[in-house]
């Protein structure tokens, strides 16, 4: 019961820290400013690739994600100013979070993942518009609940065998594509004039996160349905945004994010193979919602 409640509590506040931290709030600090802020990419890459190897004596997961946790709670407290060198270490702390996060969950353990994006999702749209410049206890308290819940997993041992055999790289595109559209929605509706949904529907997008999380938990359908589906309430969002029609996006959005999501997490956490799941990661996590933000700054789609 304790490992479970450490576990959302991880899993959750770290995707909240990347949330509110990384993805809008030095993103928006730095004004998108890709140049600058290519340091933390880089940043991020590498350590999602050292996520994925032995560190000598250091080889448990939840020894490495201590360490990783310890230096970004370390880096938060010089938040939001940083260098190129400090932007590097942030991406890197990241970034090894990124596969060790995931590996953590047994392919069973879709209830402590759904409550740990449930805390994701509600924290960070409940927060999306304070002023970015202001989350330094933001990033402080996420970094500080991630690392206590990591330190009461410090004995976890991560069971294998409820794992499945490595999947084929083929099975990780749609995963790619469908954070690719999220990243370059998202972006494009933050810098969107008349569709600011998040300060004007902030209540009713968490409810329909919660929604989209629970359907995602309770529908029971093949990969190929639930990927078809997927495809379906992205291509209806992305219309309901060029029709600009903000309650009906504030419904349908954040339900699509929670649904694909769950997806994604879910069949990352059956990857038997860290270094695999490493190395799928700098693709399923860095390229594809790199290549979004990029395209939406560029307004190729919107």
């Amino acid at each position: 019961m304790i490992y479970s409640l450490a576990l959302v509590l991880l899993l959750g506040f770290e995707l909240c820290f990347y949330l509110l931290i990384v993805q809008t709030g030095v993103v928006e600090h730095y004004n998108s400013d890709t140049v600058t802020l290519f340091p933390m990419f880089v940043g991020g890459v590498a350590g999602t690739i050292l996520g994925g190897f032995s560190w000598g004596k250091i080889s448990n997961p939840i020894h490495k994600i201590m360490v990783a946790l310890s230096l970004q709670l370390l880096l938060s407290t010089l938040y939001p100013d940083y260098n190129s060198f400090t932007l590097i270490l942030l991406g890197l702390s990241v970034g090894v979070m990124a596969p060790l996060g995931i590996y953590l969950f047994k392919a069973k353990q879709r209830q402590e993942l759904l409550f740990a994006l449930a805390i994701a999702y509600a924290i960070g749209t409940y927060f999306f518009t304070y002023d970015a410049d202001s989350r330094v206890y933001m990033a402080v308290g996420f970094s500080a609940i991630a690392l206590l819940s990591a330190f009461v997993l410090r004995d976890y041992m991560v069971e294998t065998d409820e794992k499945e055999v490595s999947h084929p790289y083929l099975q990780y595109l749609p995963l790619m594509f469908w954070i690719f559209l999220d990243s370059n929605l998202f972006e494009t509706l933050s810098r969107h004039p008349y569709l600011d949904i998040w300060s004007e529907y902030t209540f009713t997008i968490i409810v329909f996160h919660l929604l989209g999380l629970v359907a995602a938990y309770f529908i029971n359908i093949s990969k190929t349905k639930k990927h078809i589906f997927i495809a379906l309430i992205f291509a209806s969002s992305y219309t309901l945004s060029y029709l600009e029609l903000p309650l009906l996006l504030a419904m349908l959005y954040p339900f699509t994010i929670s649904y694909y999501n769950v997806v994604v997490f879910t069949t990352l956490s059956k990857e038997a193979s860290i270094s695999k799941l490493a190395f799928m990661m700098i693709f399923v996590g860095w390229m594809a919602s790199g290549l979004g933000l990029a395209v939406a700054l560029s307004r190729a789609l919107h």
